[in-house]
């Protein structure tokens, strides 16, 4: 299940980074238990806690909304999207953005801002019925 890559994606990214679970929910403001838990795909995460964990991590934004929307994806494409991102040096161009700037971008786009407004859950049923 796409959730399940998308924990996978983020996990990956934050072991590359050398950060710590406490270490980045120091930085995103909740408990790392929340991080743990978003990790083992144990809770249903908002999108906005999991846009901001990228923005953090340096990941892409993209990239995680295409594996949460994909109910065929599996942890392995999460491993693996993240490694290519990491390695082509992709990461760069968000270091430049600050998070305000990447909420506007997903404003113009109101398909792919409503995916992020929501759970995982839904938006993976979302993409099923639609």
């Amino acid at each position: 299940m796409g959730i399940h890559a998308a924990a996978t994606y983020i996990r990956t990214l934050r072991e590359a980074r050398h950060i710590g679970r406490g270490t980045l929910a120091l930085q995103l403001g909740v408990d790392h238990t929340q991080i743990e838990r978003i990790e083992k795909s144990q809770t249903d995460t908002r999108g906005s806690l999991l846009l901001r964990i990228v923005h953090t991590l340096q990941g892409s934004p993209d990239q995680l909304t295409e594996l949460m929307v994909n109910p065929d994806a599996t942890p392995e494409d999460g491993r693996r999207l993240a490694s290519e991102w990491l390695k082509a040096g992709s990461a760069l161009h968000l270091v430049r953005q600050d998070l305000a700037t990447l909420i506007d971008e997903l404003a113009e786009d109101p398909a792919r801002f409503q995916k992020w407004l929501g759970y995982g859950e839904r938006l993976v049923e979302e993409r099923t019925r639609g």
